[in-house]
């Protein structure tokens, strides 16, 4: 039990910096509305330390951990002269279009009990308390792209929350068939500035 509560103390003392109280919402609070982010936007432009914590794959009927990456690497955010944020990851094959998240209030543990993984290391309610409100409040972005890795098509999307100004969290997903077998992942991600 405490080796499952170190790694999620250590990200929720990082969250925390970049929150300055827990009683009063947060800044990034108001950016949950096209309008609003779009005052906004221009300001995520740059590179961002992303860092791969740890998740779970799911292969058919088992659950394996998936343990976090050792190092952190450098994606860069680019504003396409459309006005769209693009990111650009080391390995990504392709630059990962971001859109608006015109979704319902993200509930990152219901999602992942729904695909058979357990709770992500912070869930989306963890959020909610370190902001002082909810993440529908919050700019959520969506970044969806496919890659092909030893023959393998898949499919990822990273789900985002703008929690301030200089950290960004969220889920990346990825989804697979190798050999017939249905193949997911969830892992956490947090990027910083």
């Amino acid at each position: 039990m405490i080796a499952f509560l170190k790694p999620r103390l250590v990200l929720l003392m990082v969250l925390m910096s970049a929150t300055p109280a827990f009683s009063a919402p947060d800044a990034a609070c108001r950016y949950g509305t096209p309008e609003a982010w779009a005052q906004v936007d221009a300001t995520f432009v740059g590179p961002w330390k992303i860092a791969h914590h740890s998740g779970f794959v799911i292969a058919g009927p088992m659950t394996m951990p998936f343990p976090a990456s050792a190092g952190v690497e450098t994606m860069a955010i680019e504003m396409l002269p459309t006005g769209q944020l693009i990111g650009t990851h080391p390995e990504a094959q392709e630059p990962i279009p971001f859109v608006w998240a015109d979704e319902p209030p993200w509930k990152f543990e219901a999602d992942a009990t729904k695909d058979g993984a357990p709770a992500p290391l912070l869930s989306s309610s963890d959020v909610e308390m370190l902001m002082g409100c909810g993440v529908e409040n919050l700019a959520r972005l969506i970044g969806h792209t496919k890659a092909t890795v030893d023959g393998i098509a898949m499919d990822m999307t990273l789900r985002l929350m703008v929690v301030g100004p200089e950290q960004m969290y969220g889920v990346f997903h990825t989804s697979a068939v190798v050999n017939g077998t249905p193949v997911k992942s969830w892992r956490t991600v947090t990027l910083t500035r």
